[in-house]
């Protein structure tokens, strides 16, 4: 009976020249790399968050003192070609102790009535916004944004009402932090803009 001999133990495979095998231990690297890198980045962002633009806060509305709507609307002295409509000009308004200092070019579509006018009190900012708060909603026009205005401090309104003419308009009001003189005498600032929006 003739016994056969044991298999030989093959020879492990040698890999060509110039080639060396893949090790695990290297492919691992890369998603801990990756680790690594998300957390960074969290890290990064939780000690240096972007900056957001404060909400602002409104001034509180309170009673109107010292300030008396002048008889004379607005834009009256401003009316081209009955544009604004008559229910539109007869709702803007400004205190009577308003200074007048000039229109103020808003750089918008000669297309479409768009204007904007200039005024200084000595009434505080606070009581200013009361004051158009008020006025604003009793004539008619719906506020739908109080913030600050763009690209300056202060507080800004923008309300919207319809207009006889098929039309809607927007109000934008202005008012500017109030300033005080070397003598303590002080004045705001602030802007009353009329245009036309979009059609009903």
């Amino acid at each position: 009976m003739t016994v056969s001999a044991p298999p030989s133990p093959q020879a492990k495979p040698q890999a060509p020249a110039g080639v060396h095998p893949t090790s695990l231990k290297w492919a691992a690297i890369v998603p801990l790399a990756a680790i690594i890198m998300l957390g960074l980045f969290i890290a990064i962002n939780a000690l240096f968050p972007d900056p957001k633009q404060a909400a602002v806060a409104p001034p509180k509305i309170e009673k109107i003192t010292g300030l008396h709507t002048n008889a004379v609307p607005a834009f009256t002295h401003y009316v081209v070609n009955g544009i604004p409509p008559a229910n539109i000009v007869n709702s803007v308004f400004v205190p009577q102790e308003a200074g007048f200092t000039g229109e103020i070019n808003t750089g918008g579509e000669a297309a479409s009535y768009d204007r904007r006018l200039g005024y200084s009190s000595a009434a505080a900012e606070g009581a200013l916004y009361s004051y158009f708060h008020t006025v604003m909603t009793a004539e008619g026009w719906k506020i739908f944004s109080i913030s600050a205005p763009t690209g300056s401090q202060g507080v800004e309104l923008l309300a919207q009402k319809a207009g006889d003419d098929g039309f809607y308009w927007e109000q934008g009001v202005v008012i500017h932090p109030t300033t005080f003189a070397a003598n303590g005498a002080q004045s705001t600032g602030f802007s009353v803009r009329l245009y036309q929006a979009a059609a009903e």
